[in-house]
């Protein structure tokens, strides 16, 4: 008998205004839209894996959203919002409300319901609930091996241009690899993640932090030489 394991839970909550929630969700909806992990954003981004997340938690949404949407823009090469239209009494103020994410995770889906505080124009309620699903993707070895090969070919070929001389951002480097030509084979964040770090343990590149940003340079030999002798 095969034994069925029951849905993991969770639960967060955060104070924003009406505008940055209707960001918060467009950016939420166009990462299940690409089938990426919130982990792949914050690659892209070049911040610590938990950063996008922690957006996604709605922790300092503002802040976020302030340093990150033009990037998050670029990155998706879309600057439109999920259109959404609030009802607003005249005696009402713009003020930060409540609003709650809730999760539920099984062995093939992520079930999001969203509880926010405000009524659209065409409803009446003064709370509504937000539902939709995130499939878990199927893992195919033969893909993710081609998808690894086509990528480390296209970084190879980088090199040998020299395109990482003054530093190369995550999100230009995906740019760069993403197309491949073949509708069956899809570029995700990760495989250039696994790629990069893979010729940083080779000794090929390192990865420096600028501006608060994750950037990829080649290894100067002249300097590893020097430290040798």
């Amino acid at each position: 008998m095969i034994k069925k394991v029951s849905p993991q839970k969770a639960s967060y909550r955060g104070m924003m205004f009406s505008h940055d929630f209707q960001l918060w969700y467009t950016y939420l909806k166009r990462r299940i839209e690409k089938g990426w992990r919130p982990e792949e954003l914050s690659f892209l981004v070049g911040r610590p894996d938990h950063a996008y997340l922690d957006f996604e938690k709605m922790y300092q949404v503002r802040s976020f959203l302030t340093q990150e949407s033009i990037l998050l823009d670029r990155i998706y090469m879309s600057s439109c919002i999920e259109p959404m239209e609030f009802h607003r009494e005249r005696y009402e103020v713009t003020e930060e409300r409540l609003v709650r994410l809730h999760i539920e995770e099984d062995e093939v889906r992520w079930h999001y319901s969203i509880e926010i505080p405000w009524q659209f124009v065409s409803q009446k309620k003064s709370s509504i609930a937000l539902q939709f699903e995130e499939w878990k993707a199927e893992k195919d070895v033969q893909l993710e091996s081609d998808a690894m090969l086509h990528v480390r070919q296209k970084i190879e070929g980088l090199l040998d241009l020299e395109f990482f001389g003054h530093g190369a951002a995550p999100w230009q480097l995906f740019r760069k690899v993403k197309e491949t030509g073949q509708v069956h084979l899809q570029i995700y964040p990760r495989h250039l993640k696994n790629v990069l770090y893979g010729l940083i343990q080779q000794n090929r590149l390192v990865v420096r932090n600028v501006e608060g940003r994750y950037s990829f340079y080649p290894v100067d030999r002249k300097e590893e030489h020097a430290k040798f002798n």
